[in-house]
């Protein structure tokens, strides 16, 4: 490991430990949709939250945010709202997107022709491969049939609050491959187009929706096990890309 990402490593430790005493609170908001009415007391259960996607519309769940454990919130939540810019990191990390190189494959437990088709998706939607793949890891260990007990489905556990407007975009499959993948880049790009590339905050969105990362910010966590363990993968990743590439 390089001596720059040896530092990058240590600050990022340093970083964590000093926010693991943190516990973050949540407050619960209404489900707002688009064009789909639902009761009171079906919102009350759920504690739901909505975004709007553009140009279509996505509802997604949001919810309660106790420990900074990876896994306790599996699945997107991005609630309606826009963050104070001033919380979003002046010099985000972006891995790269190796959109300009021939596909490689990566020494995981999907197949080749998966790992492909994960690659063409992630060109299409102007994601990083490295990131997705390490995402995909850390969501389901490249389970496709994973199921989660919160709800959360396939590669890239995406949760069944999505699943009616995402039906709507032609995801109707959150086990097939193309399909949970294709969504679940589809978010990750709202993500990153609407918070500039912010690539932390993007994965603590993900994880915990736009307010839980909000509020993490906003007390002073600027990343988290779950940001800190995916881009240390997707650096690997990458590092092994660029060495295939180069030898």
């Amino acid at each position: 490991m390089s001596k720059k990402r040896r530092m990058k490593k240590a600050k990022r430790q340093q970083i964590r430990r000093m926010t693991k005493a943190v516990i973050v609170g949540v407050s619960f908001m209404g489900i707002i949709t688009a064009g789909i009415s639902l009761s009171n007391a079906r919102a009350d259960d759920l504690a739901d939250q909505a975004v709007v996607f553009e140009p279509i519309p996505i509802a997604i769940q949001e919810q309660d945010i106790q420990t900074m454990t990876p896994g306790q919130q599996d699945g997107v939540q991005m609630p309606i709202g826009n963050p104070d810019p001033d919380i979003l990191e002046e010099s985000p990390i972006i891995p790269t997107d190796y959109s300009d190189v021939t596909f490689v494959p990566l020494p995981v437990p999907m197949s080749e022709q998966d790992q492909e088709t994960v690659f063409e998706i992630c060109l299409d939607g102007g994601v990083s491969f490295p990131l997705v793949m390490a995402l995909i890891e850390h969501e389901s260990q490249f389970d496709r049939t994973a199921r989660s007990s919160t709800g959360d489905s396939g590669y890239m556990q995406i949760n069944d609050c999505n699943a009616e407007s995402l039906a709507d975009l032609g995801y109707t499959d959150l086990f097939d491959l193309y399909q949970n993948v294709s969504a679940g880049v589809y978010m990750l790009k709202y993500l990153f187009d609407k918070y500039e590339g912010d690539t932390t905050f993007v994965l603590m969105a993900y994880n915990a929706g736009e307010t839980g990362a909000a509020n993490q910010r906003a007390a002073g966590i600027y990343e988290t096990e779950y940001t800190v363990e995916i881009l240390e993968q997707a650096e690997v990743f990458s590092s092994y890309i660029d060495n295939a590439l180069n030898n």
